[in-house]
């Protein structure tokens, strides 16, 4: 719906001890949405499982650390001249320079955290036609 309408959307999605920002909606970046980079066919996850089983646990620090990076992106984003329409940046070594249209620091389509791993990577998803 956001890229029928032309509007930035950043969802953050979370897990026991994963999560991922992500951004899409603005046309003509041809970044995908959420489900263009889902590994895994939908499926009934609370079937035969017990009330325990059936809620979904994150780790204490994981949601405001999620958080944090998608307002992060976000204002990055509208600082950057085509705003949510900013092509993705793949990750580059802290000590490169950044361009210098990119005053807040890069602009990934996605970050995911691995906070067993203290660590993230920026995967880049090209939309479906």
């Amino acid at each position: 719906l956001a890229a029928a309408e032309d509007v930035l959307l950043i969802n953050v999605a979370l897990g026991l001890d994963t999560f991922v920002v992500q951004r899409h909606g603005c046309r003509g970046n041809g970044l995908g949405c959420y489900f263009c980079s889902d590994v895994a066919a939908p499926g009934d996850s609370t079937r035969d499982r017990t009330l325990d089983q059936q809620c979904t646990v994150s780790r204490p620090g994981l949601a405001p650390a999620a958080g944090a990076l998608a307002v992060e992106l976000l204002v990055a984003l509208r600082h950057h001249r085509l705003r949510g329409g900013a092509p993705a940046d793949d990750a580059v070594r802290v000590s490169e320079r950044l361009p210098a249209d990119r005053p807040l620091g890069l602009l990934p389509h996605a970050v995911r955290g691995f906070l067993t791993h203290y660590a993230t990577v920026l995967p880049t998803t090209r939309a479906f036609d």
